[in-house]
């Protein structure tokens, strides 16, 4: 499957910000970079070509649930996916959390390729 899709990575961990960036460009995604929830909706709003939304769950000021539920309500067909490295204490049923699949942090790239997979199958 052809990854031909433009990413939003958000992070306001600068070192993973960058990490989990090269990891989406080394499986074939375009990515633009954001520090926070609010930067992520400016940059949104400035680059419609963005088809996925790939966001830490814990950061402040605005969670990545927070910023996916701001997010679908402007870019409807927006996919997501979330990712955090504290999974225990949340809530999650299979099925993910809010609007997409949780990815538990550390993961591989390969994990990340299946999620952005499938999110996009029809």
């Amino acid at each position: 499957m052809s990854l031909n899709h433009t990413v939003l990575v958000v992070d306001d961990d600068p070192q993973v910000l960058e990490v989990a960036a090269t990891a989406c460009e080394e499986i074939g995604l375009t990515v633009i970079r954001a520090e926070d929830g609010a930067e992520a909706l400016e940059t949104l709003q400035n680059n419609p070509e963005i088809d996925l939304l790939f966001t830490d769950v814990m950061m402040p000021d605005m969670s990545g649930w927070e910023l996916a539920h701001t997010a679908k309500q402007q870019h409807p067909d927006l996919k997501i996916i979330y990712t955090s490295g504290y999974i225990r204490t949340y809530p999650i049923g299979q099925h993910g959390v809010g609007y997409g699949p949780l990815l538990a942090k550390p993961w591989r790239s390969d994990q990340l390729r299946q999620h952005v997979e499938s999110v996009f199958k029809p």
